[in-house]
């Protein structure tokens, strides 16, 4: 062919007709990419990463971005409002395909009748591991509605991960909550430590539809020090260690061997089989706790200090 013959061809796979597009839900690794304005969206392989979206520095952050501040703090964006990133299905290879869907900005799991308290979409789990993590989101609860967000996991393929569990309920309608008590209501490490009186959502009944239906929530760990946070408020916070796992046990629980013990973690969103909606999935690294060699013992024995990932060293 001559070289007269391959220009239009060529102009015609330029075109943007020609270029292909990524469908709007699907979930990807790492953090939000877009194509360059001049060049096609690969359908298999995301472009490049483009830095999230700031807001102005002077305001708050709209759902699903990322603040001028956030992002110098090392925030990273695992939903923003279109896409899912650096998540994965635990029981489910398209989670999107089996039941969550994505829709107005949000990361919704709902329930038909027949689909009540079974398991449709399955748990959202991340692909990296973390140390010492912050990990923010917001919530919006149905009637009766019940899930959580899991840390400190031990994974078995295809199975939902134990672990630690920040609670996330209706207050008002579940039975669970209802019978739990402070120990089973929203911001409590579940069915371990109750959340404070201070805990508070936001719409307190979502059958009355008043107030703000978005409930924030916060994880942190730093060392072996722990930390729930609801609405802007502390509610809950504990230390690591097997204390906890000798509680569970007292109240019967079937826990792994490691439960409660420091480890480097996936988080992960649970689908307990009721309808359920999150936005604004963020999370960051932070710096470990300072550890002290403590000294030694009358005994003559070192309790071994808190282990620390390679190359993180003490801060003091």
């Amino acid at each position: 062919m001559t070289i007269s013959r391959l220009i239009p061809f060529v102009l015609m796979l330029a075109s943007p007709v020609c270029r292909a597009q990524l469908p709007p839900g699907v979930l990807l690794p790492g953090r939000p990419a877009a194509p360059a304005p001049t060049q096609p969206a690969n359908p298999v392989a995301p472009a490049p990463e483009p830095e999230p979206v700031a807001a102005d520095a002077s305001a708050e952050a709209a759902p699903n971005t990322l603040s001028a501040e956030e992002q110098a703090q090392g925030w990273r964006l695992l939903f923003d409002g279109r896409r899912v990133y650096g998540m994965r299905g635990v029981q489910r290879s398209d989670p999107l395909a089996a039941g969550w869907k994505i829709a107005k900005g949000e990361l919704n799991l709902p329930k038909e009748v027949k689909d009540m308290d079974r398991m449709t979409g399955g748990d959202l789990i991340t692909t990296d591991q973390y140390w010492d993590f912050e990990f923010r989101f917001e919530w919006k609860a149905t009637v009766s509605a019940d899930s959580g967000i899991r840390y400190m996991l031990s994974e078995a393929a295809s199975q939902t991960p134990a672990g630690l569990e920040y609670q996330i309920i209706d207050d008002v309608h579940n039975s669970t909550g209802l019978k739990g008590g402070p120990l089973r209501r929203s911001g409590a490490l579940d069915n371990l430590i109750p959340a404070g009186a201070n805990a508070r959502l936001r719409s307190a009944d979502p059958l009355n539809n008043v107030g703000d239906p978005w409930n924030e929530g916060r994880i942190v760990v730093q060392g072996n020090h722990v930390e729930h946070w609801l609405n802007g408020d502390k509610v809950v916070e504990f230390d690591l260690g097997p204390q906890l796992r000798r509680q569970a046990e007292a109240k019967k629980m079937r826990v792994p061997v490691a439960f409660g013990l420091k480890n480097r973690t996936r988080i992960c969103i649970l689908d307990q089989g009721t309808e359920v909606a999150f936005r604004n999935l963020k999370i960051r690294p932070v710096v470990p706790q300072a550890v002290v060699t403590p000294p030694v013992n009358p005994g003559g024995t070192v309790p071994n200090p808190l282990l620390l990932p390679p190359g993180s060293g003490a801060r003091r």
